[in-house]
């Protein structure tokens, strides 16, 4: 009789891993399958805790990121504390903004953190998985502007994505993560770079730009005692590229001029009126997801602040920006002591970002990948103790 050479332990790490691909892909997207797939692997988990019984891998790696953990549940609570003060101004999400944030990021870190130390997955494999979900968003991008080559001269690529800053925001992180690939594959890196950079500036997606801009600038500083002759003449190559995409197409030209001219395309005004409601409640905010019942009609015409601290200071107040400051101080801290510098380029870029772009508490798409960043942050404090297999 043959014995099954795959052990229920195998199936697990099988199951774990369809999951997390699912989850990584899915993200961009934010549909029924990424809502999905975060439920399936919260449920993987607590089955599979309950039942392995190893509460104290939990705890070891709980104890590994004391100050991170502090900032969750200081940002959690201030969340609560912001709705439960304000409950005539709450929104019908502004709870479930709370758990979802628990949830989907919150847990999901320490979900990754568990499973890595285990060994169910591979540092390699993870980060394989990570760029081809760029990459399959950047062929999606490509099959839209094939299908409708007017986008460049209208409102801006957005792929299958809901908007073009969605598709700029992912364009903009494959063109830094492209950058980072460049010392171990010279020629995969400088395809996707070009790639990447050509989609982002369709997208129009101003705030891509810069955040790429600033990454790239960030990476170019922290290894300048690096930099060889390829190096300058891959850089050459690309910047002769940037020159003629930028003289090629008007659409291109005319978004830069604004950008130079300091057009923020409302932003300035928007920012102006939300900074005057948060004097009205400084300290504890107005709670989640009251944008919309707040008293200032001007701010209704807009989704949100555009401005990650503005949003944060609106929603929770001081008590939420001090919590978010130490999760921020928290990351920073931990690349600086890694000498992992290259990761300061990432955190650069997520951080210019959300000075005009995306919700610090609601955006499904870059909440999810800054989990896969802070996981990666820590990564080395959660080796594994077995072998995948």
């Amino acid at each position: 009789m043959m014995t099954n050479l795959v052990t229920f332990d195998d199936k697990k790490k099988i199951i774990l891993k369809f999951l997390l691909l699912i989850w990584i892909f899915s993200i961009p997207f934010k549909n029924a399958i990424y809502q999905a797939s975060v439920i399936l692997l919260v449920i993987f988990f607590i089955v599979d805790i309950f039942q392995s019984r190893r509460f104290d891998i939990l705890l070891e790696n709980l104890k590994k990121t004391k100050l991170l953990a502090l900032s969750f549940f200081l940002i959690i609570f201030s969340m609560i504390l912001a709705n439960l003060l304000n409950l005539d101004y709450l929104d019908k999400k502004s709870w479930h903004l709370i758990y979802m944030f628990s949830i989907r990021y919150a847990l999901v870190f320490f979900i990754l953190a568990y499973y890595y130390k285990i060994g169910y997955f591979l540092k390699g494999d993870f980060i394989k998985a990570v760029y081809l979900s760029f990459i399959f968003v950047g062929l999606t991008g490509i099959f839209s502007l094939i299908s409708s080559p007017e986008v460049i001269s209208g409102e801006g690529l957005q792929g299958t994505l809901d908007n073009r800053n969605a598709f700029g925001l992912f364009m903009g992180m494959g063109f830094v993560l492209s950058l980072l690939l460049f010392e171990k594959n010279k020629k995969l890196s400088f395809i996707l770079m070009l790639t990447f950079a050509s989609l982002m500036f369709f997208t129009f997606s101003r705030s891509s730009w810069v955040g790429s801009l600033m990454a790239s600038l960030v990476l170019f500083s922290v290894n300048f005692k690096k930099v060889k002759i390829q190096h300058i003449a891959y850089l050459g190559i690309f910047l002769i590229f940037i020159v003629i995409f930028y003289f090629t197409f008007e659409s291109i030209q005319h978004r830069v001029a604004q950008l130079l001219a300091g057009d923020s395309s409302g932003r300035l005004s928007i920012w102006t009126h939300t900074l005057a409601l948060i004097k009205d409640n400084p300290y504890f905010g107005h709670g989640l997801e009251t944008w919309m019942n707040l008293s200032d009609p001007y701010l209704k015409q807009f989704p949100d602040p555009h401005n990650m601290v503005l949003e944060i200071l609106l929603y929770t107040g001081i008590l939420g920006l001090i919590s978010v400051f130490i999760a921020i101080f928290s990351v920073l801290f931990e690349i600086y002591k890694q000498q992992n510098y290259k990761l300061f380029a990432i955190a650069t870029y997520f951080l210019v970002v959300t000075q005009f772009d995306f919700g610090a508490f609601g955006s499904k798409e870059l909440l999810s990948f800054l989990t896969i960043f802070v996981f990666f942050v820590y990564l080395e404090k959660f080796k594994p103790i077995q072998t995948v297999t």
